[in-house]
């Protein structure tokens, strides 16, 4: 497995930092900390990883890595699906050909491109089999958003949304549920029909909520809001490995698979980002043979345990802002929370 997490770059007044270039100049010894869609967005991606301990060291040392080059450009790193404070101008893209490009097609989504998201990846060398669970993923992706909702705020101002970077990213139209394929040809069909159709710039530019990754022999769930803590994006890549594990055994099985309308997926997903309550113990029932066998139980148990103590990253952030309003303790408090100081040790 392997993930990648995007982050925002914020003064100390909550406005977006467009640094991101003179924050990597500062990364001296890592080529997995990049500049994204937007000038005030890093991007960082662990390398491959077996176990949690090793995500979670992979994860902190990421994170450490970049809020100290953040902190030397006199800005913070901030991990929030949405900038909480104040939206960045639309002009503030990464001078990246293919992000100016995106710019150009879908201006309309270009506010959205200002998001940030966590992806996982998990390998399946066998791409009909990937393809396969690919279709069995899509009922499951409402429980997985619900663990990770972390933006309830913009423009200073709470919106109702547990995750608005979901209904953000509503503007791209290629940002929905997986299909129902019958095998990877029939995939990969559709995304040269969508590229075809101008519907997206090239086969990175599908943002399936889960789609088989264009670079790895992965599939790469990007449903998720970027995770507020470690913690968070280590409960999130657990489950999804777990969950993988448990898909490719029904498709081994020929177990029966029931396609679920994507219009009802869609519905689930935005009830879950609206911040209604997600039931996740039939998404417990169904991988804990799995966390069982990766000896991942405990670490997983315990971080849903810690999940319904502490509330998801929406509910840590609405907390926050009660205690400090819109103001630098606020996003001084968020900083803390993406890369803690205690994390060091």
């Amino acid at each position: 497995m392997g993930v990648e997490e995007e982050f925002l770059l914020l003064e100390p007044d909550g406005a977006v930092a467009p640094k991101a270039s003179a924050v990597v100049r500062n990364v001296r010894t890592e080529d997995q900390i990049k500049p994204e869609y937007m000038a005030y967005q890093l991007e960082t991606a662990t390398a491959v990883c077996t176990g949690l301990d090793e995500l979670r060291r992979e994860l902190t040392r990421l994170r450490l890595v970049a809020a100290e080059a953040a902190e030397k450009s006199g800005v913070y790193l901030v991990a929030s699906g949405a900038a909480p404070l104040a939206a960045g101008p639309l002009g503030a893209l990464t001078s990246d050909d293919r992000y100016q490009r995106l710019a150009r097609r879908f201006p309309e989504a270009t506010e959205a491109g200002g998001t940030c998201g966590c992806h996982v990846h998990i390998g399946v060398p066998d791409r009909e089999l990937a393809a396969a669970v690919l279709t069995r993923l899509r009922p499951w992706l409402p429980a997985l958003l619900s663990l990770t909702v972390n933006s309830p705020f913009a423009a200073a101002n709470d919106t109702g949304w547990a995750s608005y970077r979901y209904q953000a990213q509503l503007r791209w139209p290629t940002f929905r549920p997986p299909g129902v394929w019958a095998s990877a040809d029939s995939y990969d069909r559709e995304v040269r029909s969508l590229v075809a159709a101008g519907t997206a710039v090239d086969e990175s530019g599908i943002y399936f909520l889960a789609r088989l990754s264009a670079r790895y022999p992965t599939i790469e769930v990007r449903v998720a809001d970027t995770c507020l803590s470690v913690d968070d994006t280590v409960l999130l890549a657990g489950v999804v490995r777990a969950l993988v594990s448990a898909l490719i055994e029904d498709v081994r099985e020929r177990a029966k698979v029931v396609p679920i309308a994507g219009a009802l997926v869609s519905d689930q997903l935005l009830a879950v980002a609206r911040g209604r309550a997600h039931e996740t113990s039939r998404l417990l029932r169904k991988i804990t043979p799995y966390l069982d066998a990766a000896g991942d139980t405990g670490d997983i148990y315990a971080g849903m345990e810690r999940l319904r103590r502490e509330g998801t990253g929406a509910d840590r952030q609405r907390r926050l802002f009660q205690r400090y309003g819109p103001t630098s303790g606020f996003v001084r408090a968020l900083a803390e929370a993406t890369a803690p100081v205690s994390l060091v040790s």
